[in-house]
């Protein structure tokens, strides 16, 4: 059995997880830019985010009722999620602060998407809840996640564990027969485009389904989920069970193949262009599998552990911009013709050959977050590069529905693309 080739595929999916980071008074700077070339490039339009805009009252309401929650997350659908710093309960509040479902629960695992969250009461039972409080259904099962397209991956804990899929009513819609991943430690898989893979280990086979449980086709190889309508496949083109040659190429949702697999690293596609690297090229590639852009950089590569392998952190491109590492280990920012946007000037944080951390972000309704190494500190930029917030905050999240939350020793706030902040210290 080649379980080395099957847990690389594994390990990939986690690594782009974990590129989602926590962790980073409000002013701003500046940036120059630089350039670089590429070939006859065709890709889909960029449609930037606009960030929704916050009216002062949401501000002011937002930063009078902050100070009373020692935990603060990022909004979704509307709502975040808050921990009462007297009571340590979690809630949810509005963008005027008002706390709208109380803070009663002992754990919030799961916050608002698809109109539900899974809260944990204090009697340790968890339960789906609407965005009015209103208990949906007890959720009694497993390791999960968050909904997903209208979908849960759960988990059943027995000799093996196995993952089914619930809809936001709590009613199970694909039963428990599938193994649940490992690497460094559970995890479970959601759909993406309408489809779930399916990775089958004994064999060295891929296979998806839709949202019945229904097989839709099946594929040699292991792979990713889907992206503008195509998955990454890796595959062992080794010719000894003990040759590990892995090479991915790209399938359609009916399995057919549609990119070669012919390359050593990729990403997923995003934008109309994807990561790729060959032994003699390294960039972004089309829909065809054509390099449009290229230059002197480099794929970072994680260490996952023996069972996971090697996993390769790969850049995306985000309302048209995407983050990318040159051969001396420095990030910038190029856009879709391949020109350097935002200089080569952040460094990873990187012990005894180990990444520990990536100091650019994709970019969100106008804003990315950048960490400093020197400081360790996470700020914002627009799109020119100009620093819209320093890096001077402990933690920080992406910009979601038009803010982002920050925080600066345990206190917390939100900004927003428009350089408002409403952290008090």
């Amino acid at each position: 059995m080649n379980r080395k080739h099957n847990w690389k595929a594994f390990g990939a999916a986690l690594a782009l997880m974990l590129t989602t980071l926590l962790g980073t008074s409000c002013n701003s700077g500046n940036s120059n830019s630089g350039k670089n070339t590429t070939d006859n490039l065709k890709t889909t339009d960029t449609t930037i985010q606009e960030p929704t805009e916050m009216t002062q009252e949401e501000l002011e309401g937002l930063a009078k009722a902050l100070p009373k929650y020692n935990v603060v997350s990022n909004f979704h659908e509307g709502l975040a999620v808050v921990c009462n710093r007297e009571t340590d309960l979690y809630g949810f509040i509005d963008k005027t602060g008002k706390e709208v479902i109380p803070c009663q629960y002992r754990y919030i695992s799961c916050d608002f998407n698809d109109g539900v969250a899974i809260v944990t009461k204090n009697d340790d039972q968890e339960i789906i809840i609407d965005k009015t409080g209103k208990e949906i259904a007890q959720y009694n099962y497993g390791y999960h996640q968050r909904f997903k397209e209208g979908l849960l991956a759960f988990a059943v804990s027995n000799e093996s564990d196995m993952e089914g899929y619930m809809d936001t009513n709590g009613k199970v819609v694909i039963a428990p027969t599938y193994e649940m991943g490992y690497c460094n430690g559970p995890f479970v898989t959601d759909f993406s485009e309408g489809l779930c893979k399916r990775n089958d280990k004994e064999n060295d086979k891929s296979f998806f389904i839709d949202k019945t449980g229904k097989k839709v086709f099946e594929c040699e190889g292991a792979a990713e989920d889907f992206h503008e309508g195509l998955a990454a496949v890796v595959r062992n083109l080794g010719d000894s069970e003990d040759d590990f040659t892995l090479r991915t190429g790209f399938v359609d949702k009916k399995g057919t193949e549609v990119i070669p697999f012919i390359f050593k690293h990729t990403g997923q596609f995003s934008e109309g262009l994807c990561w790729a690297e060959t032994d003699d090229a390294i960039g972004f590639i089309n829909r065809e599998g054509k390099f449009v852009i290229t230059g002197d950089y480099k794929t970072i590569v994680l260490e996952e552990g023996m069972e996971c392998g090697e996993s390769p952190l790969c850049p995306t491109f985000s309302e048209g911009l995407a983050w990318v590492c040159n051969k001396d280990g420095k990030f910038g920012y190029i856009d879709k013709t391949g020109k350097v946007v935002v200089p080569f000037r952040y460094e990873p944080w990187v012990e005894d050959d180990m990444f520990l951390q990536g100091p650019c972000y994709d970019f969100h309704g106008g804003l990315a977050r950048v960490w400093d190494k020197n400081t360790q500190k996470y700020g914002y930029i627009d799109r020119t590069g100009k620093e819209v917030f320093p890096c001077q905050f402990d933690e920080a999240e992406d910009i979601s529905e038009g803010i982002a939350v920050v925080g600066i020793d345990a206190n917390y706030g939100f900004i927003d693309a428009k350089g408002n902040c409403t952290l008090k210290r």
